[in-house]
């Protein structure tokens, strides 16, 4: 009786020991996305809760832009800049801890694609000689970001697979060693 008794609280506790890891849930800006209006917070959501030590980076062509403040909450973590993005191609990393020690990392890629306003005449006039080569140079730059693919993060991908097949492989050994206890429980009996 108590093996029978040990073999269901085993089955019983087999989910919670597979969904061990948390996934993405939700993002702000979502992978891919091109962003058409100001752009100053960016949060990830995940499925799980996550420890405090989570963090946030933000790169736009490997540069790394400095987040204002990173906030972590129980199934989020929210960063903040000052000033909004500038058009072109940015990628939004985010590393966490889940509540069960797992460490995870993955890649969110976006685009600002912000449409540009027209300005008035007295404007355009009001650009001093010294402001106009800078104005010509982050145009360009711009430009070139645009047109830039994102780059996608595949050990992201990887990990996911391996705790997919870790968590698979280890369902199939369990399942195995119920039977064979079964099996050797009813063999005793006869």
């Amino acid at each position: 009786m108590k093996k029978i008794v040990f073999l269901i609280s085993v089955l019983w506790m087999l989910p919670f020991m597979v969904s061990a890891h948390t996934t993405v849930s939700n993002s702000t800006p979502e992978e891919g996305q091109a962003i058409k209006e100001e752009l100053s917070s960016m949060k990830v959501e995940f499925a799980g809760e996550i420890e405090k030590q989570s963090t946030l980076t933000l790169k736009q062509n490997d540069t790394e832009i400095p987040l204002d403040s990173i906030t972590v909450n129980e199934k989020e973590i929210i960063g903040t800049v000052t000033t909004p993005l500038t058009n072109g191609s940015y990628v939004l990393t985010w590393k966490i801890a889940a509540k069960d020690g797992h460490a995870m990392t993955g890649d969110i890629p976006f685009t600002v694609e912000i449409p540009e306003t027209k300005k008035t005449e007295t404007e355009e006039t009001e650009v001093t000689e010294s402001e106009a080569p800078k104005l010509k140079e982050s145009t360009e730059q711009s430009r070139e970001n645009t047109l830039e693919e994102p780059h996608y993060n595949e050990t992201n991908s990887s990990e996911d697979s391996n705790s997919s097949t870790f968590a698979t492989v280890s369902v199939i050994v369990l399942i195995i060693l119920l039977i064979g206890g079964i099996w050797v429980i009813f063999r005793k009996k006869r």
